[in-house]
């Protein structure tokens, strides 16, 4: 399997995990899945694995994690990685919602 399709495979374990609530495995299957990607240098999977990261991480609490994974993946968008990316608009009202103490994830 290529790194790209590892990484699918992580990111898809991964938010599997978080929807059971396991968000410990899912933690270490996101992080894995961003190691890869950082080094394939693929923008928009970074962008949904920095996403997918924020939420596990909000979703248990954790706001300045969440705020860190949600602020990367809209900065990834600014360098040029992905113009009109569909998850714009999601990361916006995440990184709103944790920062005024909000919650519920997605």
């Amino acid at each position: 399997m290529c790194a790209m399709g590892i990484v699918g495979k992580l990111n898809r374990s991964g938010m599997e995990a978080c929807r059971k609530g396991q968000y410990e495995e899912a933690e270490i299957k996101l992080l894995t899945a961003l190691e890869v990607v950082q080094v394939q240098g693929r923008g928009c999977t970074a962008i949904k694995v920095h996403n997918n990261l924020g939420i596990v991480y909000e979703l248990q609490g954790r706001d300045e994690m969440a705020l860190h994974h949600y602020k990367n993946a809209l900065d990834l968008m600014k360098t040029g990685a992905a113009v009109n990316h569909p998850l714009h608009g999601r990361l916006v009202q995440s990184l709103a919602r944790v920062a005024s103490g909000g919650s519920a994830a997605g």
